[in-house]
């Protein structure tokens, strides 16, 4: 049976080109979820605006908007808003972890204060029109800071929750903990979706005879170390020449697409570079592949040498 996937929101990375590009080429996911927005009262949505960024997404995608908010009256708005545009479903961010987002109490910043999240859970649940999703990381700086929160969110109309099993000061250091998420699984009553370093199928069936009643995986990095990830999870196959095909097709479909949309070569290519950052870990020698496009400041030459990456490289993925 097909598993419930979501696309994990990956700031400056996951944004509607990749989500659309990585649809056409790979598919199978169901849900993708979209960077944050950032909802505060007063910083009112420019209606206007999110209309033409969405627009541009494929139809057959289910885009989940994600807000980052310490401020039930800017949630409430946002969140209202986007459900009159057609948006069914909202994620409410308690897991950035990056400092300059978890100092305003923002993110997983907010994790140390379960009195605050339930007083904006108690303001916004009985006027929110979409359904409410959470994205939960275990604490800001030590993993039990999610117990208090796990009784306040089961008493509240939570549609979701997507636990990732780190603290915000690992930031995506180290090993997901996968005995702590373990502990508080059972202890949730909505359906919980896992995050965190999935980027193969034997993860996820490893997952699933410990948690036979998991709703599904949230995958962000996987998808970028692993762009098959999707296929392979669903049991859809390929050969090693197919791969390489369908690898360098999405690829490209990206690279053109930014060439087109980037107002400076350099800036270009930065914005490649840090993508093969991760589809280096795609292929064997990677790290050497990684190490010969960090030197390359001329569009033409570093096109020749992701060219010879996709004729000679041997995937690991």
């Amino acid at each position: 049976m097909a598993k419930f996937l979501q696309l994990a929101p990956m700031q400056a990375m996951t944004d509607v080109h990749f989500m659309n590009t990585y649809h056409k080429v790979f598919g199978g996911f169901n849900e993708m979820m979209a960077p944050y927005l950032m909802a505060a009262s007063n910083s009112r949505m420019k209606i206007q605006n999110v209309q033409k960024y969405f627009s541009e997404l494929n139809d057959d995608i289910t885009l989940i908007p994600q807000l980052l908010s310490n401020d039930a009256d800017g949630f409430l708005y946002y969140a209202n808003t986007l459900y009159n545009l057609g948006f069914e479903k909202v994620n409410w961010n308690l897991g950035c972890p990056f400092p300059y987002v978890t100092k305003k109490q923002r993110g997983a910043g907010l994790l140390p204060y379960p009195d605050k999240i339930e007083a904006i859970l108690d303001k916004i649940i009985p006027e929110l029109k979409p359904k409410l999703s959470i994205k939960i990381r275990l604490g800001l700086y030590q993993p039990t800071e999610i117990i208090p929160i796990i009784d306040l969110l089961n008493n509240h109309n939570i549609y979701e929750t997507i636990i990732h099993p780190r603290t915000a000061e690992q930031k995506y250091d180290g090993e997901a903990d996968k005995k702590f998420f373990a502990k508080i699984f059972p202890k949730f009553t909505m359906p919980i979706i896992y995050n965190g370093d999935i980027i193969c199928k034997e993860q996820v069936d490893e997952m699933e005879k410990d948690f036979s009643d998991i709703k599904g995986y949230m995958i962000g990095r996987g998808a970028f170390i692993n762009p098959f990830i999707t296929n392979q999870i669903n049991e859809i196959y390929l050969s090693e020449s197919e791969k390489l095909d369908k690898y360098r097709e999405f690829y490209f479909l990206l690279h053109n697409y930014y060439k087109t949309k980037t107002q400076t070569n350099l800036g270009f290519l930065g914005r490649m570079k840090d993508l093969w950052f991760y589809f280096s870990q795609s292929f064997h020698k990677g790290d050497i592949y990684l190490s010969t496009l960090k030197t390359i400041n001329e569009i033409r030459l570093f096109e020749d040498a992701v060219n010879t990456i996709f004729e000679s490289g041997k995937l690991k993925v």
